[in-house]
């Protein structure tokens, strides 16, 4: 389209994937066309810190962070080398690696209350497994869950109809509404003694509405629900773990789950992922086959143990909060300065910036059309990410790009 935001070659780019790639459901939320046609670059060529560069060579600052797996920032020193160190070695040999035994000690150590780990390669498949270790252990069936409080590609799990996927898959599947702990306690006083476990996530973030945080009677109700029917309390922290707090996003609920699923900043981009759980659930764990050959990649595993050490020795979780509030602060500023109404919801290192009174979308699209073309990127629909590596000057830089960018956005008509 004329005024999309790809260049030559990003343009190219699109012109082949539509050859050879499938669209539609197929890798949406990843896609630069989820935010709309042309608002965001297709293509990222580069990367390092919190900026990006795409196919056309155009320089970005990124609040998009991968979907969530730069914690530390793009090519982080101490994690490239890790990794590279590794990497000289053949990445996948036979049997166990010392690396492997090494991050699974350390995670059970960093996360109280868990007494195992099981490593993998992506944060859906170790949530899919945390449900089968659940009914496996409690003899059970029934996983309960929350509507839309789920970002795997489990075609179980999934909250919406999974093409292709029979019925009979989602027969042991109950969604309810989130924050509603009057119909978590019914359900549960019903069924029991049928609940393998409760999977929760702790902030209900989807596209283009408000982050919404788990209300105290919420979190109560699921607490209870572990206490009174012996299911297992399933955190899926893929998203939120280590932004909401650096030894898991539980502490900050009040909770403490029986199985904790970690992935995306866990290797700051390498692919690597954790099931955690107790030890009442070792059993249940023990004989699920649960295999593929390149779980027992190697690198990954050690760029793991680097994020883990460099996210303490830096700081990083209070980093990307205190420029998470800078952004907020100037972005609400800006808005107020050019005339708008927006709201940045959720956490300041997960933010959800949404104009008001938008009902298609329309200005804030606009508005990411605009940021885009001044050199930053903020998702119109989905919830943004901070990392390690936004400083003040990268934030201040951005906020003057964000301040033009929403001058040129149209206000509201009456």
């Amino acid at each position: 389209m004329a005024d999309a935001v790809d260049g030559p070659e990003g343009l190219a780019l699109w012109a082949r994937a539509e050859r050879v790639l499938p669209g539609g459901g197929v890798y949406l939320s990843r896609s630069g066309r989820f935010a709309g046609e042309g608002v965001l670059p297709g293509f990222v060529c580069d990367a390092m810190g919190c900026r990006v560069v795409d196919a056309d060579g155009r320089k970005y600052i990124d609040f998009i962070c991968a979907n969530g797996p730069n914690l530390l920032g793009y090519g982080h020193p101490a994690v490239q080398e890790a990794f590279l160190k590794q990497a000289q070695k053949p990445a996948s040999m036979n049997f166990f690696s010392p690396g492997m035994v090494e991050l699974a000690e350390r995670l059970v150590e960093r996360h109280s209350g868990q007494d195992w780990a099981v490593l993998a390669k992506t944060g859906s498949e170790v949530v899919t497994l945390a449900c089968r270790v659940a009914r496996k252990a409690t003899g059970r069936s029934l996983i309960v869950a929350f509507n839309q409080a789920y970002h795997g590609s489990d075609a179980e799990l999934s909250p919406w109809p999974p093409p292709g996927v029979p019925s009979t898959r989602l027969d042991d599947i109950v969604r309810l509404p989130w924050n509603d702990a009057p119909a978590l306690e019914e359900f549960c006083r019903d069924h029991s003694g049928e609940i393998a476990g409760v999977l929760f996530n702790a902030l209900d973030q989807n596209s283009f509405q408000p982050t919404r945080f788990a209300e105290p009677a919420f979190v109560r109700a699921i607490i209870d629900a572990g206490q009174k029917t012996g299911a297992a309390l399933i955190l899926d922290d893929v998203r939120q773990g280590f932004r909401m707090d650096p030894r898991g996003s539980h502490r900050a609920l009040g909770v403490d789950p029986d199985l904790l699923c970690l992935g995306k900043g866990l290797g700051n981009g390498y692919s690597v992922s954790a099931l955690l759980g107790r030890e009442a659930l070792r059993a249940g764990a023990r004989g699920i086959m649960f295999t593929s050959s390149l779980h027992f990649e190697q690198p990954p595993m050690q760029a793991a143990m680097a994020t883990l050490d460099a996210y303490d020795r830096e700081g990083a979780f209070d980093a990307m909060n205190r420029a998470g509030l800078r952004l907020r602060e100037g972005l609400l500023a800006a808005a107020s300065a050019t005339g708008h109404v927006i709201q940045s919801s959720g956490p300041p290192s997960m933010p959800t910036v949404l104009f008001e009174d938008d009902p298609d979308h329309s200005r804030g699209i606009r508005f990411s059309r605009e940021a885009a073309r001044r050199g930053v990127l903020i998702h119109p629909g989905l919830n943004g990410f901070l990392c390690a590596a936004h400083d003040d000057e990268s934030i201040d830089e951005a906020l003057v790009a964000v301040e033009a960018a929403l001058a040129a956005t149209p206000l509201r008509q009456d």
